[in-house]
């Protein structure tokens, strides 16, 4: 899947905080979870960024606390359990490190956030995206470079993604930086 999404979504020449094979094991440590190998190859080969400089995925090399996995897993996941909390219709989910729970992998400029679902081996993790006000929620039985792909094809459906970007004629990484 990650060598259709280089076709699709070319990378940059030099990506901004690429992860390091070398890392991998220190970030998982640090997670108490083994993470997707395509999300692993995505971030090495990509870095920190956004796709339509809508969509961004979290990176646990980033030099910073804004977008860092490990910090915004932890932010999130307390704004997730409040919710849930007051809400449990709404979010039906538990959050992780409970089994199948939700892990953060990424937000959007509109406030949606995506999740995989920590369910089995985690190369089999589907994404989860959430609606900002948590009243909707859709389940992408794909890897996350599946969603990506899918996205730049302009075959992903989605009611939480804006139209504007799921039917864009061109679909692009953008490095942060």
């Amino acid at each position: 899947m990650l060598e259709r999404l280089r076709e699709l979504l070319p990378p940059p020449a030099e990506p901004v905080e690429a992860g390091r094979p070398d890392g991998w094991d220190e970030i998982e440590a640090a997670l108490g979870t083994g993470l997707p190998g395509d999300f692993k190859a995505f971030t090495e080969l990509y870095g920190s960024g956004m796709v339509d400089d809508f969509l961004y995925l979290f990176n646990p090399f980033a030099a910073g606390e804004d977008g860092n996995l490990l910090v915004e897993k932890d932010r999130i996941l307390t704004g997730y359990r409040q919710t849930r909390a007051r809400f449990p219709e709404r979010l039906p989910l538990p959050p992780f490190p409970e089994p199948g729970g939700l892990l953060p992998l990424g937000r959007t400029d509109n406030g949606d956030e995506l999740y995989w679902v920590t369910t089995g081996h985690p190369d089999g993790w589907p994404v989860a995206l959430l609606e900002s006000r948590a009243t909707l929620q859709e389940l992408h039985r794909m890897p996350v470079t599946g969603l990506l792909a899918a996205l730049a094809t302009n075959q992903l459906t989605s009611h939480i993604l804006p139209k504007a970007v799921l039917d864009r004629p061109n679909h692009q990484f953008i490095p942060l930086g």
